[in-house]
């Protein structure tokens, strides 16, 4: 999904910065097609977002999101992980109150209609991605947003009302604290579930920990990936969300 958002956000900006240049030489063709493109800087500012959530979400699974862990750095095995199943419930249970706002928030954003989106109908006033084909034509300078009817076609099959894209753009955000926040409880209660196991489980999960680390720095750096560690090779408690 990263790859994705942000492949599509070179093209925009790459696309939209060629046709800008273009209208210096009086083509008219890129001058209305510039026009019909003003939706591209508020595309690229929600992508923006939607890069920062899904990096929040990475760097929470792979356990570099920032942190005070100088206690846990220090303490002994058991009061470690008696740390990490506390913080990692106590954050879960946090985010998921964030996320509870931000849906709230966001779906007071989601059922604002402005009035570029409304029109009136036979019935009253309604959205213009559901009037008809007959109740359009006879507006002048007026085209339907095709590609958001649909996405606000399929949001509504699930639940979720969308009156205008950018507060569909939003939507990101608490499903991105949620995933969040079950990251953190799954964290917490694998550290609590090796805690209650006794020192053995604690440390298997140490080394499963530091096996998946080592991996992931030797990905990263391009180096050979270090062989699994035998004693971390049962199991699966870490990182399991």
């Amino acid at each position: 999904m990263i790859v994705a958002v942000l492949l599509s956000m070179v093209f925009v900006a790459s696309f939209s910065a060629s046709v800008r240049n273009l209208t210096r030489f009086d083509v008219q063709w890129a001058n209305h097609l510039l026009m019909d493109m003003e939706w591209a800087d508020s595309f690229l500012r929600k992508g923006t977002m939607w890069l920062a959530f899904f990096g929040a979400s990475l760097a929470t699974h792979y356990r570099k999101h920032i942190s005070i862990d100088l206690l846990t750095r220090i303490a002994p095995l058991k009061a470690k992980y008696a740390m990490h199943a506390f913080s990692g419930v106590a954050a879960g249970v946090i985010t998921m109150g964030l996320a509870y706002a931000f849906a709230s928030a966001c779906y007071l954003n989601l059922t604002e209609r402005p009035i570029e989106y409304e029109m009136l109908g036979g019935t009253g006033s309604m959205h213009v991605c559901d009037a008809t084909d007959d109740q359009i034509k006879d507006l002048a300078d007026f085209s339907r947003p095709t590609g958001f009817c649909v996405l606000r076609k399929v949001l509504n099959t699930v639940g979720v009302p969308a009156e205008t894209p950018g507060a569909a753009f939003q939507v990101i955000v608490p499903l991105m604290f949620m995933a969040i926040a079950l990251r953190f409880l799954g964290q917490g209660i694998s550290a609590g579930f090796a805690l209650s196991k006794g020192t053995a489980a604690m440390e298997e999960l140490e080394a499963e920990e530091k096996s998946r680390m080592d991996a992931v720095h030797a990905s990263v750096s391009g180096a050979p990936t270090p062989p699994p560690d035998p004693a971390g090779s049962a199991g699966g408690h870490g990182g399991a969300l």
